[in-house]
């Protein structure tokens, strides 16, 4: 005899065998057949199929078969079966939050045993079929109503990372404003969405919004400091501004939005403020029309959770859109520079070459007519004309190794032959200081992949700074040999050791760094652009090599290159 009452959707979430869909369950633990009876019709009423059980087995067995929406327990079974047969039971994860009606003759009831068994109510023995199914109906009803709160903050928290993480797969500013206010505003069921920057070294200034279709009333246009003002206060306490119902008496708002916004046609509204570090720089406002809204502390959160994301990449973005704008106006002084160097290059050489072909014409042509006074100061001129062409050449090199232009022209180059051919160009210069320049030749193939004319400018560098910081007696050896790494391929080791005056430790970390001059080369006026062990370190690492410098003060020095063996 259950009363007509209307049944209640309970989800079905699961199905039989055949694929058809199975009714929700509810479990009824009761000794009397007619109280069964009666519980189980009402039950149907509601769209529940009722599952006897006696004891605790039973009902773990049946709610692990299909989980129960809710149980009914006789209070008489609960006492045949143990005081912990519902504590025993929440620990079956299918019903640790089970609603359990208890059907109890007692008299007095003990609540807090109640509420520690987790019974959502109960209705006195004999059982009041209409009494029953309104507790029924009711535990059912609030049981969806929390579900579709629980799916509806599911779904919020879903939409807000993909808003979030939509914001930080760009850069792009125009297109975070519009994920924000677009997302925000689907996934929160506003009607208006306006985001606003203001003025801001950090970030772009940016004014966007959004409405639903269909919508009449638009977010009220705020003057500049009152929209300022108001972030600023929201961010200094630090959370935002809900406001449920427009037409009602304003509340505790930093600025009065109320009035102009229901004049706009609003009746809702939430205002987040968007900042960074200890100040604002603009505001997101989510607004409704139709009806007063309560804004959750979940909804509130969530929306300023993205809101920090977007602040994030809003500065972040811009930031990245500065230096994008640095590196490419570094680039255009770079090909300036370079464009520059070039010009200077060609300018320079020209006239350079003119006075060292007629200082070559006077001293071949004239030389003995010429006093010896003359031919020194001539000789002195054609030595700082080589110094001012080799530093032309030194750096049109750095500038095209700044610009990536320094292509290689890569062959199959002898070692032991190029070796050769610089110690020989070399042997002039050492002789005149007495020193004793020797060339180890290797017993085997020293071949390498590589261009010919900067690997010659390695080693002459390298063999000619040897020569130059050496003082008159000592000697410089230059040697070269295949070397097996067990890591690795062949390499070609060449080494260029002197019995200069060293270098200093405290300058050997600055050594490849570009016109720096070793402290006691300047001191001893040996001249120098500081420029050539930087070009061999560029040349040696586009040839996939190293190069490393060992040297002691007033011993000497030696230089080591490794290079690919050819394969």
């Amino acid at each position: 005899m259950s009363p007509a009452l209307k049944p209640v959707a309970v989800p079905e979430d699961d199905s039989s065998l055949d694929g058809t869909a199975r009714r929700p369950t509810a479990l009824v633990a009761v000794e009397e057949p007619g109280v069964f009876s009666v519980v189980a019709g009402i039950l149907a009423a509601a769209g529940l199929d009722a599952v006897a059980v006696r004891n605790l087995d039973e009902a773990i067995d049946a709610a692990r078969k299909a989980p129960p929406a809710l149980a009914v327990v006789d209070s008489t079974v609960r006492q045949i079966a143990g005081m912990d047969m519902l504590k025993r039971v929440r620990h079956e994860r299918s019903m640790t939050k089970l609603p359990v009606i208890l059907v109890t003759g007692e008299a007095g009831l003990d609540v807090e045993l109640m509420v520690e068994l987790g019974i959502a109510d109960f209705v006195p023995s004999p059982v009041d079929p209409q009494d029953l199914a309104r507790r029924v109906n009711l535990i059912l009803t609030t049981a969806q109503a929390r579900r579709g709160r629980r799916m509806a903050t599911a779904r919020m928290r879903a939409d807000t990372r993909r808003i979030s993480a939509s914001i930080r797969s760009t850069n792009d500013p125009q297109q975070m404003a519009e994920v924000m206010v677009h997302g925000l505003g689907t996934a929160f069921e506003a009607d208006h969405v306006l985001l606003v920057t203001f003025p801001d070294e950090r970030v772009p200034e940016l004014n966007l919004s959004w409405s639903r279709d269909g919508t009449v009333g638009a977010i009220p246009a705020l003057a500049g400091h009152t929209a300022g003002e108001l972030a600023d206060r929201l961010w200094e306490r630090g959370h935002a501004l809900a406001v449920e119902d427009h037409r009602a008496p304003a509340g505790d708002e930093p600025v009065q939005l109320s009035p102009a916004s229901a004049a706009a046609g609003l009746r809702t509204s939430l205002v987040t403020p968007l900042g960074h570090g200890d100040k604002s720089f603009g505001l997101l406002w989510l607004a409704g029309e139709g009806s007063a809204r309560e804004w959750t502390s979940t909804e509130i959160s969530l929306i300023q959770h993205a809101s920090g994301n977007l602040a994030h990449g809003l500065v972040q973005g811009n930031l990245i859109t500065a230096q994008r704008m640095v590196l490419k106006r570094q680039r255009e002084l770079d090909r300036a520079k370079t464009d520059f160097v070039a010009t200077v290059n060609h300018e320079l050489r020209t006239p350079l070459t003119s006075i060292t072909g007629y200082l070559d014409l006077i001293l071949e042509d004239s030389g003995a007519d010429l006093p010896d006074d003359v031919a020194q100061m001539l000789k002195i001129v054609g030595r700082n004309a080589v110094r001012l062409n080799q530093l032309i050449t030194d750096l049109l090199t750095i500038s095209r190794h700044d610009a990536d232009e320094n292509t290689l022209e890569v062959e199959e180059v002898d070692l032991d032959e190029l070796l050769r051919s610089v110690a020989a160009s070399l042997a002039p210069a050492a002789r005149a200081n007495s020193l004793d320049l020797r060339f180890e030749p290797s017993p085997e193939p020293l071949l390498v992949d590589g261009d010919r004319a900067q690997l010659e400018q390695v080693f002459t560098n390298l063999c000619s700074n040897a020569v130059k910081f050496t003082p008159t007696g000592g000697s410089v050896h230059i040697r070269a040999q295949q070397v097996r790494p067990d890591a690795a391929g062949n390499s070609i080791r060449v080494q260029v050791s002197d019995t200069g005056i060293g270098i200093p430790d405290a300058d050997l970390p600055n050594l490849f760094r570009r016109f720096f001059r070793a402290s006691n080369a300047t001191t001893a006026a040996i001249p120098g652009t500081g420029l050539g062990l930087a070009i061999v370190q560029d040349i040696v690492l586009q040839h996939g090599g190293e190069l490393g410098i060992v040297s002691t003060e007033g011993k000497g020095t030696t230089a080591t290159v490794l290079l690919p063996a050819s394969r």
